[in-house]
């Protein structure tokens, strides 16, 4: 029974492959952000467009990336722009000024090489970078050749500190012993150092090294709204760390070189697909557009409402239907068996949301428990599964060893629980795993009528809000329940019907 339950859990992973890939696939019908933007031709609505392009990984291709990109090919593709002066020259002097001391060892030291009016313009570009770090004045920082000269000297005197090994040690003293002191030495290489700060604010769990960290960050990225404070709630400290995490899994490239082996694998991990799936798998799918928190979080929270809700519906519908189905199929013809009849034709006709909104007038979910929207939920599937009990109940009944049993005088309770059941279970368990999927598409409606902020809620505002990043998450998640729903009927109908079981080890054999 092991090795049957282990094969099919080996063929769900390239179930989930494909299912993966006709999502990520569905996901390539939503609209491209560029369309709310036509007419609108400024550097910073080019640079808001292309954020929100890169969120979704729309700049990358879908599959394969034959040339992946980092801080060295963007620095150099903006210094090739600027030096032509051509259209994009504007956005690309905009560009590095963001990418800021992370560009610095790939643009510093090719700055004589260029022409003068281009060094010119990318030296006054670098300006908001000299004042996030502190150094400089306006008089050497705003006339071409003098930031020219400054840039020159300054990364002869502080080209050792944007080493790798220099800034992962002050990070690390940062976090052990912090100081406002090791804070200020940390802004002077600007972004070079977010990849340490981030890899440290998943790490740590100390309040005030969080606060020093998610500052810093906040200080060289521009971005204001994601710092921990001092006093603040673990949850809130929780979701500014996870928003971290989630922003550095999209600009990592913007701010980190590709070396070696790194390149190679580029090729695979920097693509669409590839960062999609990444993304669902380590919890990093962003952030909701309808509210700003992250999509992992609110699953989390969201997702055990509504699959416990569809769960303890199944329950009650398989411990209501079981027992109808047998009895009806055992008293066939009679009274009860055309009552239950018409009460399953009743059942099976009504649509769900009246079922809820008639069970929701005997109170809220809130005030009432969740009884009344498990027994609306469970009218989903209790017609379904007590039609299949009825059948295959009545199909046991007329089997020869059940007819044996009676002919060797077997009490009528034995006949129909021991010899009969057992084997009229097998098509009800195998339905039942079908049915779960059903009853959290059902979910969706039932906590809207009932007020159950669960992931059905969850989804409908989404929808109203264009919320494409939920979306997408909960249509993963849907996929991934209904996959592992179909192998876990699969292997309950091995359990419970041996014949499965030595055919698959009959064929192992003749193998």
């Amino acid at each position: 029974m092991l090795a049957f339950a282990f094969r099919r859990a080996v063929w769900a992973i390239p179930t989930l492959f494909g299912v993966s890939l006709v999502v990520f696939l569905l996901t390539t019908l939503l609209p491209d952000p560029q369309i709310d933007f036509a007419g609108r031709p400024d550097v910073a609505a080019r640079i808001r467009l292309d954020d929100m392009r890169r969120a979704r990984f729309l700049d990358l291709p879908r599959f394969l990336n034959v040339t992946p990109i980092d801080v060295h090919t963007r620095v150099d593709d903006c210094v090739a722009h600027i030096v032509m002066e051509d259209d994009d020259a504007p956005l690309c002097e905009a560009r590095l000024a963001q990418i800021g001391g992370a560009g610095l060892p790939y643009l510093l030291p090719r700055l004589d090489n260029l022409p003068p009016a281009p060094r010119g313009r990318i030296a006054l570009a670098l300006a908001p970078i000299a004042k996030r770090m502190g150094v400089g004045d306006e008089r050497d920082l705003g006339d071409p050749d003098r930031a020219a000269l400054f840039w020159e000297r300054f990364w002869e005197d502080r080209s050792v500190d944007f080493t790798e090994p220099a800034v992962r040690r002050e990070v690390e003293r940062l976090v052990r012993r912090g100081s406002d002191l090791r804070e200020e030495q940390l802004r002077v290489v600007d972004t070079f150092s977010l990849r340490q700060l981030v890899d440290q604010m998943r790490l740590t769990k100390d309040p005030e090294a969080l606060v020093r960290l998610t500052r810093l960050a906040s200080h060289v990225t521009g971005r204001p709204d994601v710092v921990v404070t001092p006093g603040m709630d673990k949850s809130e400290v929780r979701a500014i760390v996870s928003d971290w995490q989630s922003w550095w899994y999209v600009h990592e490239t913007d701010y980190i070189a590709l070396q070696g082996g790194e390149k190679v694998t580029a090729s695979i991990a920097q693509t669409r697909y590839a960062k999609w799936v990444l993304g669902a798998a380590t919890g990093q799918l962003g952030l909701s557009t309808r509210d700003g928190q992250p999509i992992f979080d609110k699953l989390v929270a969201r997702a055990p409402v509504t699959m416990g809700m569809a769960f303890l519906a199944l329950l009650t519908s398989l411990a209501i239907a079981v027992p109808v189905g047998v009895i009806a199929a055992w008293r066939r013809g009679h009274a009860i068996d055309h009552v239950t009849a018409l009460v399953l034709l009743a059942f099976y006709s009504l649509p769900t949301f009246l079922v809820a909104e008639i069970l929701s007038t005997f109170g809220r979910a809130s005030e009432a428990g969740m009884f009344s929207p498990i027994l609306a939920l469970a009218t989903v599937s209790l017609a379904v599964i007590m039609q299949q009990q009825r059948a295959s109940m009545i199909e046991a009944l007329g089997q020869d060893y059940v007819r044996a049993a009676r002919a060797k005088g077997a009490r009528t309770l034995r006949v129909a629980i021991v010899h009969a059941l057992r084997n009229a279970l097998v098509p009800t368990v195998t339905l039942a795993g079908v049915q779960f999927p059903a009853l959290v598409g059902a979910a969706f409606v039932v906590e809207e009528v009932f007020g159950i902020h669960g992931m059905g809620w969850e989804t409908l505002r989404a929808i109203e809000a264009r919320d494409a990043a939920w979306i997408v998450a909960v249509t993963l998640l849907c996929a991934v329940v209904t996959t592992m729903c179909l192998i876990a009927s699969d292997v309950a109908y091995g359990f419970l019907d041996p014949r499965v079981r030595e055919s698959q080890t009959r064929r192992r054999r003749a193998a």
